[in-house]
C-alpha cells in the first residue's frame, strides 16, 4: 500500500497490481505465488503472514483506497476466481474510477469478458506478439500492452489498424524515450513515475 500511495504522490494516473488467491480463497495482492518457501494457494492469509512476516493486502482493500482516487491496473495472475473478481471490478469502474483489467491468460479474459463484458480488458505479451490482434478479438480485449522489446512498427501500426488501443510495460525513460513521441501509444507502465513525467513534459 505504501507503494501504491508513492505512486500517486510521484503523479502516476493509474497503479498496476496483481492479483492472486490465497488457499482460503482470499483475494490479495501480490506479485509473486510464494515468498521464500511459503507459496500463497497453500494456506490462508493469516498463515501466510505467520508464516513470512508480510500481509499483501486484499483486493477489496485496495479498491476502497483507489476509488475517486487513482485508476487501476488490475492484473488477473490465474485462472479460477473470474467469478468472484467479476462483480468487485464492476462496482469499481460503475463508480467512476478508471480501471483496466488486464492478464496473459487469454481464457482468463475471455471468461471475464462473457460475464463482464462492461469491463475494458487488455491482453499482455511478453514472449512473443504473433497474432497479437486474433488472440485480442477472440477474448473481448480493446487493448494490449506488449513489453516494450516487443515494440516495433508492426506491432504498433497493427494495433492501430486493429482499432487496439496500445500500453507497453517495463517502460525505462532512459531506454524507451523514441516511444513517448509515436501518437499511437497510449500509456506507459513504469516503476519510475518521475522519470517518465519529466520526459514527457519536455517533450
Amino acid at each position: 500500500m505504501a507503494a501504491f500511495q508513492a505512486a500517486a504522490d510521484a503523479g502516476a494516473d493509474m497503479v498496476e497490481l496483481d492479483v492472486r488467491r490465497t488457499g482460503a480463497g482470499e483475494l490479495t495482492i501480490l506479485h509473486d505465488h510464494a515468498i521464500g518457501k511459503v507459496t500463497l494457494d497453500s494456506c490462508s492469509l493469516d498463515e501466510f503472514e505467520a508464516q513470512t512476516g508480510f500481509r499483501p493486502p486484499l483486493l477489496t482493500e485496495v479498491l476502497e483506497w483507489a476509488r475517486g482516487h487513482i485508476g487501476l491496473d488490475v492484473e488477473l495472475k490465474e485462472e479460477g476466481y473470474v467469478e468472484l473478481v467479476a462483480p468487485l471490478l464492476l462496482d469499481f469502474a460503475r463508480s467512476s474510477s478508471e480501471l483496466i483489467v488486464t492478464s496473459f491468460l487469454d481464457p482468463v479474459l475471455l471468461a471475464l469478458h462473457e460475464r463482464a463484458p462492461a469491463l475494458q480488458l487488455g491482453l499482455l505479451l511478453s514472449w512473443t506478439a504473433d497474432r497479437f490482434q486474433q488472440r485480442a478479438y477472440a477474448c473481448g480485449a480493446k487493448t494490449v500492452l506488449p513489453e516494450t522489446k516487443l515494440v516495433d512498427e508492426a506491432v504498433a501500426g497493427g494495433a492501430r489498424n486493429a482499432g487496439l488501443d496500445l500500453i507497453v510495460w517495463d517502460f525505462i525513460a532512459s531506454e524507451h524515450s523514441s516511444l513517448l513521441s509515436d501518437p499511437r501509444l497510449k500509456g506507459v507502465i513504469t516503476d519510475d513515475v518521475a522519470s517518465a513525467l519529466a520526459l514527457l513534459e519536455a517533450r
